[in-house]
C-alpha cells in the first residue's frame, strides 16, 4: 500500500474524482490508517454495490426496496419483537458516535454505557441488502475528512440524559422527539464489523426501546438499533478508567 496522503491530497483526490468507487478507493485505501484488511474487503463490497445506481460521484438515486421496509431483524437470533404488522418506519437514521463507558472499581470492567451520535437520514439507502455496509462504511469514514461520503442529511442527535436515559432530538428537523427505555438487547451477528484498529473489540447489542413514559416524548414511541458496527468496551480496565469508543447503527423508529 502506498504512503498515506494528506487530507489536502485526500480532499483534492475527492474533487478530482470522475466516479464513486474510484473516489472511495482513494479514500479507504490512502486515507484511512485505522482500517483493518477485513474492514476494507466491506466498504469494497459496498462501493462497488453502490457504484452500480451512480452517475457522477457522491450523487447516489434512492435505491429500489419495498413499500413498507422492515427492519432486519431476521439477521440476529431470537428475542426483538417485530413491529406491528403494516407498521411503516417513521424514520431510518444512521448514527455515527461514540459508546462512552466507564470503569466499575469493583469488578474492573466497564460496567456504566451512555452514547452520544449524530443522527443521519439514511432511508433511501436502504434496501435488504445493504446490511451493516453503511454503518461500517460511516464508523470507517468518521477518521478520515470525508465524513459523510454519501452526503447524508443531518436530522437529529442521540444522548443520553442523567447518565442511564437515552434521548433522540429530531427538533432540528421537525421529526419528533422520544425518551426511552431499554426493552431487551440481543448480540449483533457474529460477521458485524468489531471496529476500528484499536478499538476491535465486537459491535454493540441490537436492542428495541420504547417511550419511557416521562410525557417528553413527541411522534415517536419505539425504536431498534440494529446493523451495528463497533461500540464494545475492552474486556478489563482500571478504576475509574472512561474509554469512548467509536460506533455506528441504524435506529429505526416507530409511532
Amino acid at each position: 500500500m502506498a504512503g498515506h496522503w494528506t487530507a489536502q491530497q485526500c480532499c483534492a483526490a475527492q474533487d478530482a474524482s470522475a466516479g464513486f468507487v474510484h473516489t472511495s478507493i482513494l479514500l479507504f485505501q490512502q486515507c484511512t490508517p485505522a482500517i483493518s484488511i477485513t474492514a476494507m474487503a466491506s466498504l469494497v463490497s459496498l462501493v462497488a454495490t453502490l457504484a452500480l445506481f451512480s452517475t457522477t460521484a457522491f450523487a447516489l438515486p434512492p435505491l429500489q426496496r419495498s413499500a413498507t421496509p422492515v427492519p432486519p431483524l431476521n439477521e440476529v437470533g431470537p428475542g426483538l419483537p417485530p413491529p406491528p404488522p403494516g407498521a411503516s418506519p417513521l424514520i431510518i437514521a444512521l448514527g455515527v458516535g461514540s459508546q462512552n463507558y466507564t470503569c466499575n472499581a469493583t469488578s474492573l470492567t466497564f460496567s456504566t454505557n451512555v452514547a452520544q451520535a449524530d443522527l443521519y437520514d439514511v432511508a433511501k439507502f436502504i434496501n435488504p441488502n445493504t446490511k451493516s455496509s453503511i454503518s461500517t462504511l460511516y464508523l470507517a469514514a468518521s477518521t478520515t475528512p470525508i465524513k459523510n461520503p454519501l452526503r447524508l442529511d443531518h436530522i437529529g442527535k442521540h444522548f443520553f440524559s442523567d447518565n442511564k436515559t437515552p434521548n433522540f432530538d429530531f427538533s432540528e428537523s421537525g421529526k419528533g422527539f422520544l425518551q426511552a427505555k431499554k426493552v431487551i438487547g440481543v448480540p449483533a451477528p457474529a460477521d458485524a464489523f468489531a471496529g476500528l484498529r484499536g478499538q476491535d473489540h465486537g459491535a454493540v447489542d441490537w436492542v428495541y426501546l420504547i417511550d419511557n413514559g416521562a410525557g417528553v416524548s413527541k411522534q415517536l414511541g419505539k425504536v431498534y438499533r440494529v446493523e451495528t458496527a463497533g461500540g464494545k468496551p475492552p474486556a478489563s480496565c482500571k478504576a475509574g478508567e472512561q474509554v469512548f469508543v467509536p460506533y455506528a447503527a441504524e435506529y429505526w423508529f416507530y409511532k
